[in-house]
């Protein structure tokens, strides 16, 4: 079983002690590391042995305020997850653009922290089915290893290629803004797993507001699936619900993930929702799909 490890900044001991005592019992999350202000934290971060999975951050604490604490933190390690637990509310929008896991306003009570814990460090396991395979010829190939930007309003050529990826042997996830049924049927999928932007908390949804979740999603299933192909659609519904250099920053790291575990991106962009600037940066980044082919 795997064991996560948590660590604490807070300034109040009393309450370190509290969320120890909830965080280790709600699960198999161990807290092995705690500071009491902004410098200890850094330091303690740098310093421990052991890989810290979460990180529970008041903002209120001496020496350095919480949210300067987590950007230092995330230049010694961009992955780490961080969770602010704290009273100050004009923190939250500054931690938002930081790209941290959530944001509980004290006071609160603990079994609110611990399902925040539970779903940021064990997000839904994807069961992962092959697509019921088509006789004819593949249409398109794309290699592993790339990001394959798609201009276009309405995503019919990304899913085109989707499609005639998951039916000729490669398995797929499909992420969208569209209800999945109505993906199923438009597009006749019948096993590919489907997850959709929606901040309702239905079953197989993805708070678009939540991207680290969507990062961690995207690497378990290519890790578990060899090969496989990722359809990200709604980059514009994430930009209208984040800060666009923290979208650019985390789809930054899942074209890493996607090169480190050779598996395939196609990323629909409608360019009539983004700036000239935004789609050059992205276009920098990955191999541009034309209307007519590889461009």
């Amino acid at each position: 079983v795997m064991t996560y490890n948590i660590m604490i900044v807070e300034d109040e001991p009393e309450l370190i002690s509290l969320y120890k005592m909830a965080i280790e019992e709600a699960g198999d999350y161990k807290v092995v590391e705690s500071a009491v202000d902004g410098e200890e934290a850094i330091e303690k971060f740098k310093n421990t042995k052991k890989k810290i999975d979460l990180i529970i951050m008041d903002q209120r604490i001496p020496a350095k305020k919480g949210i300067e604490v987590t950007k230092e933190i995330m230049k010694i390690d961009p992955e780490v997850k961080v969770l602010f637990a704290s009273a100050d509310s004009l923190a939250k929008f500054e931690a938002k653009t930081l790209g941290v896991v959530g944001f509980l306003q004290k006071p609160f009570e603990m079994y609110m922290l611990t399902s925040i814990i539970r779903e940021v460090l064990e997000p839904q396991k994807i069961i992962s089915e092959e697509e019921i395979a088509i006789d004819r010829g593949q249409k398109y190939s794309l290699e592993p290893g790339y990001s394959y930007l798609i201009k276009e309003e309405k995503p019919f050529v990304a899913f085109d290629i989707f499609v005639d990826q998951v039916t000729h042997g490669n398995r797929g996830l499909c992420i969208t803004r569209q209800h999945p049924s109505k993906v199923r049927v438009n597009y006749g999928l019948k096993r590919t797993p489907i997850l959709w932007f929606s901040q309702t908390g239905a079953e197989n949804s993805i708070d678009p507001s939540n991207i680290s979740k969507l990062v961690h999603t995207i690497r378990n299933f290519v890790k578990e699936n060899k090969g496989s192909v990722v359809l990200l659609d709604g980059v514009e519904y994430l930009k209208l619900q984040n800060d666009f250099n923290l979208v650019m920053k985390y789809l930054n790291m899942i074209n890493d993930i996607i090169m480190a575990e050779e598996a395939k991106l196609i990323l629909p962009v409608n360019p009539k929702t983004l700036t000239e600037n935004e789609i050059a940066y992205m276009e920098r980044e990955m191999k541009v799909f034309g209307e007519y082919g590889m461009l």
